[in-house]
């Protein structure tokens, strides 16, 4: 794929619209052909790293290049009216700019590859998200409609669900104005919450916050948050173990990257943003070549293992949850060498020094490192077992690091019991959402096959009807001509075998050159109007007309 694009004159890389000659295609064959290869061969990167961080790099395929304008692109994006997914009952909608009230100049977050907004749509709030009108970015954007598309069929007749419910997609016509750097498409979901994250709160000194908005009792005098990061590591782990079982890896789990919602008691705490995720359930893998990791949450070996891809998000819900458990790796604020502060040293720097073996980190800080009373005390027999349930989550080989199921069982039983039967209502509602649309569609068909006979029978009445008419009309025609040939030969007069001609005989009185207009005789008892059209049925046969 690279070498396709290197063999582009500078016309074709400036603009992607201009057509490829058929010999340059069919080096892009090639190159997709290697890549489906080394789809099974090896593992593939997870891409790319998260604006704002220390260390930035992309990984970005070529061979999975549109190559076609932006604008043709992201028009592209713009589909009709569907259901959520093939088999699933949900089905979304799509709005006009008109249906929403929302200022699109005034973003409430943005970065590298999007804007999202707050709005209300029909007196309802709502959040769109709209994609910077670049074509990586309209790639993640893609991905992420997909994968919200998938969940919104699965969340159908769910009460709560651990993720945002997306409500559809909006349009916004070229004649509104519009900022000129996204596209003027977006995805709608329901707004729940005020809109903070873990990370806003964090950053806020929220810790006795987030002890009242999940309903966990605080840990007393203790330094550490241990039963607040037991909660939250609960909470995502029970998130992706769902996600995960629909062949959805999110790539990118960390506290900006959790909604916090107090008002759902069952799912305070939600995932959002799956640009970065790819769909291993989806026939071509969709987004597995796309994604932008955080380096500070990413794993080491920053790419899916297709052996145990879950295991990527596992290593990322570890450090979030290490990042609650000890207050001061998010204090310290930006210094120059780490805009991130404590933490984004701790997890590029330091945990890699340690060959990110936790426990080993923290028996050297108990030693009179800078968190040496939180070690201390993380290295206490009553924190034994949580530590080391960190531990096994923070392993640098995926093949040695802990499952989503696995931490589940390290956590306790409360929680294995708890995913195991969200897994089983979400199941049971999208079963029953399923009767009831089959049912639905059950009555339509009977409903249309009725229609259907009643058009056939419709159909066979009229065609009796039309049967009916035509002989009817075909009888009377051959009566009329019986009469008008009676009533034009008289009494039997006329004709050229040596009979008289009568008065009454048209056949014989109107001659070969007649003209229209002109009276060649008078009958007492035919009368003839203007306009009227004359059929003369001369007494050889033949006929005559004018």
């Amino acid at each position: 794929s690279d070498f396709w694009y290197d063999t582009q004159t500078p016309e074709l890389r400036r603009n992607r619209s201009v057509s490829a000659p058929r010999y340059e295609m069919g080096v892009r064959g090639v190159a997709l052909g290697l890549l489906a290869v080394s789809l099974v061969a090896c593992p593939l990167s997870a891409s790319a790293f998260a604006p704002g961080a220390a260390s930035m790099m992309q990984f970005r395929r070529a061979a999975t290049s549109s190559f076609v304008s932006l604008s043709q692109f992201a028009n592209s994006l713009r589909t009709g009216p569907r259901p959520a997914q093939a088999g699933l009952s949900m089905e979304l909608q799509f709005f006009q700019s008109k249906d929403l009230k929302v200022n699109w100049n005034s973003p409430s977050a943005e970065g590298n590859f999007g804007k999202v907004f707050f709005g209300t749509l029909n007196g309802q709030k709502c959040v769109i998200k709209c994609p910077v009108l670049e074509e990586f970015s309209l790639r993640i954007f893609d991905t992420e409609r997909a994968v919200n598309i998938k969940l919104a069929g699965v969340a159908a007749g769910a009460s709560s669900v651990p993720w945002p419910t997306m409500l559809g997609e909006v349009n916004i016509p070229e004649s509104e104005r519009f900022p000129s750097d996204i596209a003027r498409i977006g995805i709608v979901w329901r707004r729940e919450g005020e809109g903070k994250t873990l990370e806003d709160l964090l950053r806020q000194g929220g810790g006795k916050q987030l002890y009242q908005l999940l309903a966990v009792k605080e840990d007393g005098a203790r330094l550490l948050r241990v039963e607040l990061a037991k909660n939250v590591l609960g909470q995502l782990l029970v998130a992706l173990a769902q996600l995960q079982e629909r062949g959805v890896m999110h790539r990118d789990i960390k506290p900006s990257n959790t909604l916090v919602v107090a008002e759902d008691r069952e799912h305070t705490l939600k995932i959002i943003d799956f640009g970065s995720c790819c769909d291993l359930q989806d026939p071509f893998k969709k987004g597995l070549g796309d994604a932008t990791c955080d380096p500070m949450y990413a794993p080491p070996e920053q790419k899916i293992s297709l052996t145990s891809p879950g295991k990527f998000d596992t290593f990322s819900t570890a450090m979030t949850a290490v990042r609650i458990l000890i207050p001061s790796l998010t204090a310290g604020g930006q210094t120059r060498d780490w805009a991130g502060g404590n933490f984004q040293e701790f997890a590029e720097s330091t945990l890699p020094s340690f060959g990110f073996d936790f426990i080993k980190w923290l028996k050297t800080e108990a030693e009179g490192g800078r968190f040496a009373a939180e070690a201390q005390e993380a290295l206490l027999p009553d924190n034994a077992k949580f530590v080391n349930l960190l531990q096994g989550m923070l392993k640098q080989s995926p093949f040695m690091r802990n499952s989503v199921q696995g931490s589940l069982e390290g956590l306790g039983q409360e929680w294995v019991t708890r995913a195991r039967n969200e897994a089983k209502e979400v199941k049971s509602k999208a079963a029953e959402v399923k009767r009831e649309r089959d049912q639905k569609k059950d009555a339509a068909a009977k409903i249309a096959e009725q229609e259907e006979r009643e058009r056939g029978q419709a159909d066979k009445e009229e065609q009796a009807r039309r049967k009916q008419a035509e002989a009817l009309a075909d009888k009377a025609s051959k009566g009329e001509e019986s009469r008008l040939k009676a009533l034009l030969s008289g009494s039997g007069s006329g004709g050229r075998a040596g009979k008289q001609v009568g008065d009454n005989d048209i056949a014989n009185v109107v001659p070969e050159d007649w003209k229209e207009g002109a009276q060649y005789f008078r009958s007492k008892q035919l009368t003839f109007k203007a306009s009227e059209i004359v059929v003369a049925f001369r007494s050889d046969g033949s006929r005559r007309f004018g």
